[in-house]
């Protein structure tokens, strides 16, 4: 089985990475309106190229045609945060799981999901390093292997966004986070859930994916790629 793509990471000037709720408006006794919802939510994205130099041009050209002409699937992800914000910086060196066996490479052990009174859902995560630290805007990722995929592939990934607060792992590497939107039932339990470079599998909007003309600096100036999830079991 092919990879997946993986979208470059420099020359985007702005960006937009927001989850979108498909909603039906279905009305109620009394006159008021409720929202059924139509599927799982899903991520819409767009970025908008800036001036790059000749070299990083070249890549944006060359993976916006590759995908797009062979109608492939790639992974994206928010450029502002490929860590949680505390380790934006630095990563996860020298951290280690609570427990001792080993170094933190950004993998829980084990994850699950549970929807409180208000229902809202919260995510818990194992094996984390004691007292690490998750807040707003950070990002849980999940990835696993589709059927027939040969092992380690990740051909399927998912992503979650924490939403408002400052949560801290407990001592035995436990922590539980509000997240939005909710876990899709698509994501099996066997999936791995990660906090290095989360992402999600993405397909271009084909009418809004333009990469701009070259300039004189023999690099783009401008352009626009759009993409929304496709997100399979």
């Amino acid at each position: 089985m092919t990879p997946l793509d993986t979208m470059p990471v420099r020359g985007a000037a702005l960006q937009y990475f927001e989850p979108q709720t498909v909603d039906f408006l279905s009305p109620e006794a009394g006159g008021r309106g409720g929202a059924i919802a139509a599927g799982s939510d899903l991520w819409a994205a767009e970025w908008q190229l800036g001036k790059m130099g000749a070299r990083t041009s070249d890549i944006w050209r060359a993976w916006a045609a590759r995908v797009a002409t062979s109608r492939r699937s790639f992974v994206a992800r928010d450029l502002a945060r490929p860590y949680p914000l505390k380790y934006v910086l630095q990563g996860f060196a020298a951290m280690t799981q609570a427990d001792g066996s080993g170094p933190f490479t950004g993998a829980a052990s084990d994850w699950s999901q549970s929807i409180d009174g208000e229902g809202e859902p919260q995510l818990t995560l194992e094996g984390l390093p004691s007292g690490m630290i998750l807040q707003t805007g950070d990002y849980v990722g999940f990835k696993w292997d589709s059927a027939g995929a040969d092992a380690g592939t990740y051909d399927r990934r998912a992503l979650v966004r924490v939403d408002e607060g400052m949560w801290f792992a407990n001592a035995s590497g436990v922590v539980t986070v509000p997240v939005q939107p909710a876990v899709s039932l698509a994501v099996p339990a066997t999936a791995i859930a990660h906090l290095d470079r989360p992402g999600c599998v993405m397909r271009f909007v084909p009418a809004d994916r333009r990469v701009g003309a070259i300039d004189r600096r023999l690099a783009v100036a401008g352009g626009t790629i759009a993409a929304v999830q496709d997100l399979r079991p």
